[in-house]
């Protein structure tokens, strides 16, 4: 993104930004409630168009608020099934599963999940579509501390294979100490940590 900006009831979000990431990193975004973490990986994922500036993005990008997305009616696997199959890598679901961890859960309804295991099946849809970039809005907001140690793994496997990952978070713990980069937002500036 170069000389980004948003702006919401007239006035910017952050002052313009020029962020670059590289394939295969981490990089997470923090600051308080309504600071535009939220509208920076909505951005990033090109869901929002930025008000000045430009993005480009080389390949496909996709953004994942905590647990959602995914159809209340439909098996796990199911559901991480018909998402993969809209990114045409609907055989990724069985790997995208075992490798949350979620086998368990696989028939299980996504209605009938904790909002931690929706978590994990979310994660799991985003993985099996294999984006060039993925965007995670708040993915530890409903995960106990194993579970973000899990996701911490997860992170790190995309990483391996070249996935490049944007994650805003208020609780960073073990996400931070394995990121690339830190990028703080907090009155209407964007830092680099």
């Amino acid at each position: 993104m170069t000389g980004v900006s948003r702006i919401h009831g007239g006035r910017a979000v952050w002052a313009a930004l020029d962020l670059s990431l590289a394939a295969g990193t981490l990089t997470v975004v923090t600051g308080p409630n309504g600071s535009g973490k939220s509208t920076l990986l909505r951005m990033a994922s090109g869901l929002l168009r930025p008000s000045s500036g430009s993005r480009e993005c080389a390949g496909r990008a996709l953004y994942v608020r905590g647990g959602g997305g995914l159809r209340g009616a439909q098996t796990v696997v199911d559901a991480v099934a018909a998402t993969a199959g809209l990114a045409g890598r609907r055989g990724a679901a069985d790997a995208a599963v075992d490798l949350l961890g979620i086998r368990a859960l696989a028939h299980r309804r996504v209605g009938t999940l904790s909002a931690g295991e929706r978590v994990r099946a979310a994660m799991a849809a985003a993985v099996a579509c294999r984006p060039a970039l993925l965007c995670l809005d708040e993915p530890t907001a409903a995960l106990d501390t194993r579970g973000t140690e899990d996701l911490a793994a997860v992170l790190d496997a995309l990483r391996a294979d070249g996935r490049t990952v944007l994650v805003a978070t208020h609780q960073p713990g073990a996400l931070l100490t394995a990121a690339d980069a830190h990028l703080e937002i907090d009155d209407g500036r964007v830092v680099l940590r």
